[in-house]
C-alpha cells in the first residue's frame, strides 16, 4: 500500500465533499470511508461512491457532543485516513464550508498518525458554478439521455453532457474496453477489460457525483428490442453512436415510434470527416429516410472495429481497420451534444435561445481534410478564405423526409397506389 508522503515543505490535505458528511450517522459511530490517493499525492479526497481502483481505505465518523474520540484506537486496523466531524446542532439544508461543520483528519505516517488539515467543500453548490448565468435553468438535470454505443464517440458525449449538468443517463454497449481503443477513448489503460458502460458510469460519477446512471451490456439488435423500446419511452432525448448499421435501424425505429428525438453521429472512413443527422420524428428525416436519399454519404462510414470490418469485408477481399485520430472524432462528438443540450432546452429562456435560429437542419457535415478518392478532394485550402466550402467547417444541409419511406413516410400509401388499392393506413 502506498502512503502519501510529505515533500519538502509540502502538507498533506484531506478533502471531504460536504454533502457526505450530512449522510453520517454520529454519536461517534466509525464508518468505512475510501479516499482517492493517486500516485503519491499529497491529497486525500473522500470518494462518494465507496471502494475504488487506486482507493485507499479510511474511517470517518461524527463525534458526539460530550466526548473526545481516540484516533488510535478507532477505524480499522488498515485505515489510512482517519477524520472525525464535529458539527453543532442540526446540518444546515445547504451545503456550508465554515462552521458549524469542522473536521479533524489524520493519516498514517511511517509509524504512527499524523494530523493534517481538512478542507469541507460544498460540491453541489460550485460543481456548475461556472456557467449558472448561461443556462439560467437547471432544466438539464431533470432530464434523461440514453446512449447508444460507448466507443471514441458515445464516451465523449458521455462526459460532455455530464460537465453540462445531464443527471440522469441510460448506456447501452456490449463491448469491452480493449487496448486498442485507449488511444481515442476517454478511459485509459487501467480500465482495460471492463465493459465499455461500466467504464463510463464511473467517469460520469467522477465528473457528476449526483449523476444516476443505469447500464445495459448487451447489442441491441431486433431480438431485445421490446427491452431497449423501454429506455426510450423514458428518455427525453436519444443519441446512437454505434458503428453497427442494425443497430441503427433498430433505435431509428424505436425512436419513430415513440417520437423521441435522437441523434446519430459518426465519422466518415479513415475519420477525414463525419456527419450527425438529427431525427426529429415526423418532422424531419429519420435514419432510413437517410439511407433511401443519400445511400453514398450513409455508407461512408469509419472502419473502427475488427467486428465492423469482418461484416463489411467481401469472401476475397478484407476491409481493413483504418480508425482516425481522437482529434478528428471529438468535433463530431461536440455537436452531438450541442444539439442534444439544445433539444433538451427546447421552450426555456436561455442564453442559447438564438442557436435555434443556427441549427435548423437535419443534417450536418464536416471535414478534417481533403481526402484524395473523396468528392471533397478538390476543395479549396481554407487558408485565408472565408467565403464557399473549406474544411474545418460545419454544414447544415436540408434534406426532406424520404415520402416512401417504411418507418417514417406513406410506404403503403404508396404501394397500395402503385397497385390500383385504397390506402392502407390512415395518417393524421
Amino acid at each position: 500500500m502506498r502512503i502519501c508522503s510529505e515533500r519538502g515543505k509540502e502538507a498533506i490535505v484531506i478533502v471531504l465533499f460536504g454533502e457526505l458528511l450530512q449522510g453520517l450517522r454520529g454519536n461517534g459511530v466509525w464508518e468505512d470511508a475510501y479516499f482517492a490517493c493517486w500516485h503519491e499525492e499529497l491529497v486525500y479526497t473522500l470518494l462518494p461512491h465507496g471502494r475504488n481502483r487506486g482507493a485507499v481505505p479510511g474511517s470517518i465518523c461524527v463525534a458526539s457532543d460530550d466526548g473526545d474520540i481516540s484516533i488510535q484506537t478507532a477505524g480499522k486496523p488498515d485505515d489510512m485516513v482517519r477524520v472525525v466531524v464535529h458539527r453543532a446542532g442540526s446540518v444546515p439544508e445547504k451545503e456550508t464550508t465554515s462552521p458549524p461543520i469542522t473536521a479533524i483528519g489524520h493519516v498514517r505516517h511511517k509509524t504512527g498518525w499524523k494530523r493534517v488539515p481538512v478542507q469541507i467543500v460544498p460540491v453541489r453548490e460550485e460543481l456548475f458554478s461556472r456557467f449558472r448565468g448561461l443556462l439560467e435553468t437547471p432544466v438539464l438535470s431533470e432530464k434523461r439521455v440514453l446512449v447508444v454505443g460507448q466507443g471514441s464517440g458515445g464516451s465523449l458525449v458521455d462526459l460532455e453532457l455530464a460537465k453540462s449538468g445531464v443527471m440522469n443517463f441510460n448506456l447501452v454497449d456490449h463491448d469491452r474496453l480493449e487496448v486498442g481503443n485507449v488511444a481515442r477513448h476517454v478511459a485509459g489503460l487501467s480500465h482495460v477489460g471492463r465493459y465499455k458502460t461500466k467504464v463510463m458510469a464511473d467517469l460520469i460519477r467522477e465528473k457528476n457525483p449526483y449523476a444516476k446512471v443505469e447500464t445495459l451490456e448487451e447489442k441491441v439488435s431486433w431480438d431485445n428490442a421490446e427491452g431497449v423500446r423501454d429506455m426510450v419511452r423514458k428518455a427525453d432525448i436519444i443519441i446512437c453512436a454505434t458503428d453497427e448499421r442494425q443497430s441503427k435501424l433498430v433505435m431509428n425505429r424505436l425512436c419513430v415510434e415513440e417520437k423521441k428525438p435522437c441523434v446519430f453521429g459518426g465519422a466518415f472512413r479513415r475519420a477525414y470527416g463525419g456527419q450527425v443527422l438529427l431525427v426529429r420524428p415526423y418532422e424531419s428525416p429519420c435514419y432510413q429516410c437517410f439511407l433511401m436519399l443519400l445511400p453514398d454519404q450513409a455508407g461512408d462510414e469509419e472502419i473502427s472495429s475488427r467486428e465492423q470490418a469482418e461484416g463489411l469485408a467481401y469472401t476475397d477481399r478484407p476491409v481493413p481497420i483504418e480508425p482516425g485520430l481522437s482529434t478528428d472524432i471529438a468535433p463530431i462528438s461536440i455537436m452531438v451534444v450541442k444539439l442534444v443540450i439544445q433539444e433538451l432546452l427546447k421552450g426555456r429562456e436561455t442564453t442559447f435561445r438564438s442557436l435555434d435560429d443556427d441549427l435548423k437542419a437535419s443534417w450536418y457535415l464536416w471535414l478534417n481534410r481533403r481526402e484524395l478518392g473523396t468528392q471533397y478532394e478538390r476543395l479549396q485550402p481554407l487558408e485565408f478564405n472565408v467565403g464557399g466550402m473549406h474544411i474545418l467547417r460545419w454544414y447544415g444541409v436540408d434534406v426532406k423526409q424520404h415520402p416512401a419511406c417504411p418507418v417514417c413516410g406513406k410506404f403503403e400509401d404508396l404501394l397500395a397506389t402503385q397497385r390500383g388499392l385504397e390506402p392502407l393506413i390512415v395518417y393524421d
